[in-house]
């Protein structure tokens, strides 16, 4: 009987995080309580941030940081094209509206380059750093534009000048059960400007309040942060075993002729995925089927580009990033006995 197929994502998860769920149930404390307010704490001093508000989930982390800097209806906020529809959602949520821009194709990040060509007028800019990759976060900031970082696949990446997340007005952090830090659900703003985060923890629930001022539900609850906490204390040890099956992979793919990620000089990236380019002459759906047949799920990074979502042109670098890009399993709990049969079924499609 053949071994079961390597799914492409897979949370890490075990009796540590199931005890901490398990003793916040019996607190009786499940909504937003005392174990919310220490994984605020505890994130926003592993980011090097001075305060954190924790919401319900990633998209709601955006909304409310767009919201509490300000973005109204009728402005404008910069996203890049090459990411997932919640970049979008979150803008029209306020009834702002999106003006997609380019990005690197080779990473899939926004540039400063391609940030300013479409920066003119715009309130806000979501700088996402995809796959574990660290964007340019100052050199964008210093464009003017009020910048909104989205960690939501790269907390604890870095560049040579520091961690990401420092260079936005504000930061953002998703912990979807697929994201490097999971709580199955969740998100939370980072900043410095106590001010702006008083915003967003006004905004994220709207009991007991004296006015109608625009107000959400959308809280984290203290099972989730359990969780977290867990997840946190656990996490550069996440990292250091994504680093490490990243380089058996750099290693054991090298004779192939996929383009392999790359670490960012004097960076750090944190391979929330292993995202490899294909060659001319393969399509990225037809080796996704290939490798499930040999027992591996590889997927698509980005599922579709928002230009195409939203009818537009002009995005050379997305549309080479989509044509091209095609993400292979890398997850802590990956075994070595998977990590070879990985890297043996990827060799037999792309031979050198």
């Amino acid at each position: 009987m053949p071994p079961a197929p390597i799914p492409h994502s897979r949370p890490t998860l075990g009796e540590e995080e199931a005890r901490a769920a398990a003793e916040a149930v019996r607190s009786g404390q499940i909504a937003q309580g005392p174990r919310v307010a220490a994984f605020e704490e505890a994130v926003a001093r592993y980011a090097g941030r001075s305060g954190g508000a924790a919401v319900s989930s990633g998209t709601a982390a955006l909304h409310l940081a767009l919201h509490a800097m300000g973005v109204q209806a009728g402005d404008t906020v910069v996203v890049p094209s090459y990411n997932c529809p919640a970049l979008v959602q979150a803008v029209r949520h306020l009834g702002a509206w999106p003006r997609l821009c380019d990005v690197d194709p080779g990473t899939g990040n926004p540039t400063p380059e391609t940030v300013g060509a479409a920066a003119e007028g715009a309130r806000a800019v979501i700088l996402a750093h995809l796959f574990g990759a660290p964007a340019e976060g100052a050199d964008i900031a210093a464009l003017g534009v009020p910048v909104v970082e989205d960690l939501a696949q790269a907390l604890g990446a870095a560049r040579p000048d520091g961690p990401v997340g420092r260079a936005g007005k504000l930061a953002v952090c998703s912990f979807y059960a697929t994201k490097p830090l999971a709580a199955g659900e969740g998100g939370m703003v980072l900043g410095d400007d106590e001010a702006l985060l008083a915003r967003v923890r006004d905004a994220r629930s709207y009991d007991e309040r004296d006015d109608l001022a625009p107000r959400w539900n959308c809280k984290l609850t203290d099972v989730q942060a359990a969780i977290g906490l867990v997840q946190l204390s656990r996490y550069e040890g996440f990292i250091a075993r994504r680093r490490a099956i990243a380089a058996r992979y750099a290693e054991g793919l090298a004779g192939t002729p996929l383009g392999l990620p790359r670490e960012p000089a004097g960076g750090r990236h944190i391979f929330h995925r292993y995202v490899v380019r294909l060659p001319g002459g393969h399509g990225v759906e037809e080796a996704i089927r290939a490798l499930g047949t040999r027992g591996v799920t590889a997927r698509r990074p980005i599922y579709r580009p928002l230009h195409r979502l939203l009818g537009e042109t002009g995005f050379p670098g997305a549309e080479e990033a989509w044509a091209r890009h095609l993400s292979l399993p890398i997850y802590p709990s990956l075994t070595e006995e998977e990590i070879e049969r990985i890297m043996g079924a990827v060799r037999s499609l792309f031979r050198g």
